[in-house]
């Protein structure tokens, strides 16, 4: 018993994110994470591309709370011009590309999406996929950088 007092506890993840970032020169790809600490744990993967190359964002998240449904959960993307490296993205008004959707999940239940895009600017810009709005103690997310040259 005195064991289980200094075990961490268990936290049941309620989102796992395949988010992918799709070029003609190549492809990156993430995996869930969350939040605490700010930005996650996982390094966030880097794709370099040329301005205006035609881009692919494509994300699948599946539900893997198994005690039930999970009422009105967004489901929010964008892709936002960073300074740096360790930046999290800003306010969507600052978004070049953003959108979300609200549902309710049920266990195992899926959403997910492929949407066309470029970018015509250099920089460094962020594509990230969240949950929000699942009662939970985090949220999970999946973040990838695309170095437009």
């Amino acid at each position: 018993m005195a064991l289980c007092f200094f075990c961490n506890p268990i936290h049941a993840e309620h989102a796992v994110i395949d988010l992918r970032v799709i070029s003609p020169a190549g492809s990156a790809k993430a995996a869930s994470d969350q939040e605490p600490p700010v930005g996650g744990v996982n390094p966030r993967p880097r794709l370099k591309v040329k301005a205006g190359d035609p881009l692919v964002l494509n994300f699948v998240l599946i539900n893997a709370y198994p005690h039930g449904r999970l009422k009105d959960v967004i489901v929010h993307y964008s892709v936002t011009h960073i300074a740096k490296s360790t930046a999290k993205a800003g306010p969507d008004k600052d978004a070049v590309l953003f959108g979300e959707v609200t549902l309710n999940f049920k266990p195992k239940s899926r959403v997910g999406s492929r949407i066309k895009f470029h970018l015509d600017q250099p920089g460094l810009y962020l594509v990230r996929i969240e949950t929000q709005n699942t009662k939970s103690d985090h949220e999970h997310f999946s973040a990838i950088e695309v170095d437009v040259q």
